[in-house]
């Protein structure tokens, strides 16, 4: 999703752009089937008070956000900068700036849609977060009075008026007793996106396209880059842009341009409508799963864990989810006929802010978006080019 928003970026400001991608199409790694909430409002940063509170509860824990044990030196100071970011004020300042670039995203996004005729399932559902005690609506409140300074319209409502805005909500948790309202919020399905957008770069922007090309090596040369692939063959061009996300620092640390980023694993699932499935997206930050309807489709996709680079898929984790699910939402769902089981490794940074950055006059960075990549992929795209046009 990072590196098609990069390429569109930059094509219409009239670069020539080729984009690679090791695997056979785009979107087919941690974009692929992830939550498809565009949420532009919901921008808080991972780092908080809270957060560090609970960190002897997540340390190696099996809950919806688990932070491994590990003793690698890039792990261990990944740990030690992510507290440094779990104050209040840097909680403040870090979720004021995802939430700017959001925003920007979400203008970026209007203007393409207007622009071209794409279809992705693309809709305002409005979204609930749900809140479950008095101390987490004395917080919301604060979060909320925070997202106004920006224009961001959100209500703490009650349980029983939650109904209002869906009929499904009335089959939620009964131990939720409240939600975040965000009425503007939008839903999409990220590999259609770049699907519609593999043929709008070819035809009207003349982006080449290499699939199946897996990069070898990166090479710095001052007044051009380098790129070769695993097939020997080279690629030179003004910039490189790594919209790699986990995968990064295998390029760019030889260079000396390694990043502070760690794998986050994520899974997802798809399961059939019924009558009691809600049309409006619902977060639940208590068991960190989220809802998405997706027009013919309930997805499901949740669970944050740091440190686990592995792509293959846990059952047992799975499990877990569905039946997480099933708790928060029994209704949600055909829960006998759950599938499409994916998972996806997002690359997280200590401050929950992406890297935009040229880190030398060949080489320029658009990674580190975590769970937010869908979010700020248009808004990142457009950052990027501004600053390669500068």
């Amino acid at each position: 999703m990072i590196g098609v928003a990069s390429a569109y970026a930059l094509a219409r400001r009239g670069w020539s752009v080729t984009l690679l991608d090791r695997e056979a199409g785009p979107a087919m790694g941690t974009s692929h089937a992830n939550g498809a909430q565009l949420s532009y409002c919901y921008t808080d940063a991972l780092g908080s008070p809270a957060t560090m509170a609970a960190l002897p509860r997540i340390m190696g824990g099996k809950g919806g956000v688990s932070f491994g044990i590990g003793f690698a030196p890039d792990y261990l100071m990944w740990l030690a900068q992510f507290a440094r970011n779990c104050t209040a004020a840097r909680f403040r300042r870090n979720t004021l700036d995802i939430l700017e670039l959001a925003l920007q995203s979400r203008d970026a996004m209007d203007a393409l849609c207007d622009r071209h005729q794409i279809e992705f399932s693309h809709r305002v559902a409005g979204k609930i977060h749900l809140l479950y005690s008095q101390a987490e609506i004395d917080r919301a409140h604060m979060v909320r009075d925070l997202k106004r300074m920006k224009g961001v319209e959100q209500d703490i409502l009650p349980r029983e008026e939650l109904r209002q805005l869906d009929p499904a909500l009335g089959n939620l948790d009964p131990t939720a007793i409240a939600a975040i309202s965000t009425p503007a919020e939008v839903v999409g399905d990220p590999l259609l996106f770049c699907r519609a957008m593999k043929g709008i770069l070819s035809r009207e922007y003349g982006v080449a396209m290499r699939f199946n090309a897996e990069v070898a090596d990166l090479a710095d040369k001052r007044a051009e880059a380098v790129v070769t692939l695993a097939t020997g063959e080279e690629l030179r061009g003004d910039v490189a842009v790594m919209a790699t996300g986990t995968w990064s620092n295998r390029l760019l640390a030889p260079l000396g341009h390694k990043q502070a980023i760690q794998p986050m694993k994520g899974y997802s699932f798809e399961m059939p409508l019924v009558d009691g499935s809600p049309r409006i997206s619902v977060t639940d930050g208590k068991r960190r799963i989220v809802f998405t309807h997706l027009g013919d489709r309930m997805r499901v996709a949740g669970i944050a864990e740091l440190g686990n680079a592995t792509t293959t898929i846990d059952p047992l984790r799975m499990e877990w989810m569905v039946d997480a699910a099933r708790d928060c939402m029994p209704e949600g769902g055909d829960y006998q006929r759950t599938g499409h089981f994916w998972t996806g490794i997002r690359p997280a940074t200590p401050d929950t802010k992406p890297i935009i950055k040229r880190a030398s006059n060949s080489i320029a960075i658009n990674t580190g978006h975590g769970a937010l990549g869908w979010t700020l992929a248009m808004g990142s795209g457009d950052r990027l080019a501004k600053l390669l046009d500068a």
